[in-house]
């Protein structure tokens, strides 16, 4: 019931913010907290970012995500080899793949040559310039540049740490791997 209340509401500001290209500043603003994964509690990379954004702002997030995606497969963007994060791929029918085609190279008397890479903290590497070049590469239309311009310039985030909050900081790359498009994001950026 609240849904139908608030529904039309949220379409509106929603479209007004893609067709203005203005991504509202007030979302922009994340606190982040960090969430121990392993030890040793010493070490800062064994704990796991978590960054909270404005509930509306998650909500827009998760629509861009999905209509990015949408376009990104329509358009054949990526490799069909690319699993990461991708509706009907996993890491196993990449694996599949990958083992049925060594056991044709190898029948063939062929050689395989195979590199793995973990990208470590993949989410936090995004540079947002770089990430806007490469959606003018994908030809995504000038309306949605503009928001995209926008939703990934003047971002910031606090610290919380038990109940201590930093002082707002400038993010200049990464995206929230929290955020709505952080996986279409990631599969770009590659």
């Amino acid at each position: 019931m609240a849904a139908q209340v608030v529904a039309p509401s949220l379409t509106g500001i929603f479209s007004a913010s893609i067709r203005t290209g203005i991504f509202p500043k007030e979302w922009k603003a994340s606190r982040v907290t960090p969430i121990f994964k392993s030890n040793p509690k010493s070490n800062p990379s064994n704990y796991r970012p978590i960054s909270i954004i404005p509930a509306i702002a998650n909500i827009f997030e998760k629509i861009f995500s999905d209509q990015l995606y949408e376009y990104v497969n329509t358009n054949e963007i990526l490799t069909s080899c690319q699993s990461g994060f991708r509706s009907l791929h996993s890491m196993v029918t990449a694996m599949l793949e990958a083992t049925s085609d060594w056991s044709m190279n190898i029948d063939n008397g062929l050689i395989n040559g195979v590199v793995f890479i973990d990208l470590k903290k993949a989410f936090d590497t995004i540079d947002h310039q770089i990430m806007l070049q490469k959606l003018r590469n994908y030809d995504i239309d000038q309306m949605s540049l503009t928001w995209f311009e926008s939703y990934l310039t003047n971002q910031t985030q606090k610290c919380r740490v038990n109940d201590q909050l930093s002082n707002s900081a400038p993010v200049t790359c990464g995206v929230p791997q929290q955020c709505g498009g952080a996986h279409t994001f990631s599969d770009l950026y590659k």
